[in-house]
């Protein structure tokens, strides 16, 4: 009896010590809580986007600060207060990033019930045959970057299979917003494919704008396909010593990596037989001018530029003062 009375303090003292080291202290009550920050973040990148979509690039400065304006106003919140909150958020990069994976979690949410995910292949036109397009993109589809590290970053590595096919050409295709109140907008992105003989090829854009990206690789000499690979990067956008502490996202959306087939290419003096006449089909010269002419794909058609998704609408108290 008298060693269980000399155990129970002991056993009391460890399970204080767990519990203390078990508990994540909250966010001190002068800053922003992490949802409040969210749904403002989260408000400031529809502003960000109504901003961009009525604008004529002459007045984008002033209906992007009016919209952000009339987000804190919604809120009952300062610029003055944010900015102290965003100090705060920064100096703990953890909880900042799980404000942002709620975040992009419901921008995309927001991309799906616009439609981003119906029918997505067809932006880019009759390129290939139906069937020989698929998409080989395995991770999330939105994200939201930050300039700390390493939350700054997206990157994908993909290994080829058998469904790949020389000759196969690679996208990788996004929708970019920034949400930046100081500095300059600054980002990479980078497509590189690897062949079979271990030679790579890359292809580099900066991303300087809110507008849709798209890089594109292609095993021009039929060599094989051996690693699909990536990322997307968000810089720091300032060129100064000491680190910005002002709001600085950039959102990307409607992440896609494409795989298409290709045709191998004509040898030279092969003519095709639909163009001869060797197939028995009359020349549209030689028809009735009321004739409906059989269409006849080459499989070569141009490929067009990926459009922006549409933005979610604005939250109807939010309105730019005059």
């Amino acid at each position: 009896m008298v060693r269980i009375l000399r155990i129970l303090p002991v056993c009391g003292v460890m399970m204080m010590v767990m519990a203390l080291m078990g508990c994540k202290p909250g966010v001190p009550k002068q800053f922003l809580q992490p949802k409040e920050l969210e749904d403002i973040l989260y408000d400031y990148h529809v502003a960000d986007g109504m901003a961009y979509a009525e604008s004529n690039y002459s007045d984008l400065a002033y209906r992007r600060q009016a919209y952000r304006e009339a987000a804190l106003r919604k809120h009952g919140i300062t610029e003055a207060e944010l900015d102290s909150s965003l100090v705060y958020y920064y100096r703990h990069a953890d909880r900042l990033h799980d404000i942002y994976a709620n975040l992009a979690k419901r921008l995309n949410n927001d991309a799906i019930a616009l439609g981003a995910t119906a029918n997505e292949l067809s932006q880019f036109g009759g390129v290939m045959a139906q069937g020989d397009t698929a998409t080989v993109w395995r991770n999330e589809r939105s994200t939201v970057l930050i300039p700390q590290a390493p939350y700054n970053t997206v990157s994908f590595d993909v290994k080829a299979d058998s469904a790949y096919h020389p000759g196969d050409k690679m996208i990788l295709s996004f929708d970019n917003q920034f949400i930046l109140q100081e500095g300059i907008k600054d980002g990479i992105a980078l497509l590189a494919v690897t062949y079979k003989n271990d030679s790579t090829a890359t292809m580099v854009d900066h991303i300087t704008s809110d507008l849709p990206y798209n890089l594109q690789l292609s095993d021009e000499g039929r060599i094989g396909i051996k690693r699909v690979w990536g990322f997307i990067h968000l810089g720091k956008g300032n060129y100064g010593s000491t680190p910005s502490q002002s709001l600085k996202l950039m959102s990307v959306s409607n992440m896609r990596l494409l795989r298409m087939h290709t045709a191998p290419p004509k040898k030279e003096g092969e003519e095709d037989e639909l163009e001869n006449g060797a197939t028995g089909i009359t020349p549209p010269s030689a028809r009735p001018s009321i004739s409906m002419r059989p269409e006849v794909s080459d499989g070569q058609g141009q490929e067009e530029t990926p459009r922006s998704s549409a933005q979610p609408n604005m939250p109807t108290s939010l309105t730019p003062t005059q």
